[in-house]
């Protein structure tokens, strides 16, 4: 495969979502392309905008709150195994307004009930479990339950 042909795929493969340079990095380890020739790929996708870990980092936030309904730890924890700094992402974790995070933990308390029945004594434990799974603090679901109640 050419390095034209490399960077062709490439740059489909970023254009399809937002990557993050691990993501790219992975994507060339899988077509052996290493060392020099791959950082010189990764900075023609970053020099051409196909890789911006700022802008990953930021959708990747706006969908997971939005969409998925997850947590600030989770997330956080997810960025930063993708190798996002932990500056950009507590940036970009400000952004995430009280309400809409409270209306989240709502929903997720909402929809846990649906499918388990009213939160009591025997299944409480299994509710906060799911929600710290889902990346909320023990004080942000305490919190929440209180209110519930």
């Amino acid at each position: 495969m050419t390095a034209t042909d490399i960077l062709s795929k490439l740059e489909r493969y970023c254009a399809y979502q937002d990557r993050c340079t691990q993501e790219v990095l992975t994507k060339l380890r899988s077509l052996q392309v290493e060392g020099k020739e791959a950082q010189q790929v990764l900075q023609l996708l970053k020099n051409d905008g196909f890789v911006d870990d700022e802008r990953y980092a930021q959708s990747y936030i706006r969908g997971k709150v939005g969409l998925k309904q997850w947590g600030k730890q989770k997330i956080r924890m997810s960025l930063l195994q993708k190798g996002i700094p932990k500056e950009l992402i507590d940036k970009y974790l400000e952004n995430i307004t009280p309400q809409q995070y409270t209306d989240n933990l709502q929903a997720s308390v909402r929809k846990w009930t649906q499918g388990h029945g009213p939160v009591t004594q025997e299944n409480i434990t299994k509710l906060y479990r799911h929600l710290i799974s889902k990346g909320y603090t023990y004080e942000e679901i305490k919190g929440e339950l209180k209110t519930e109640n």
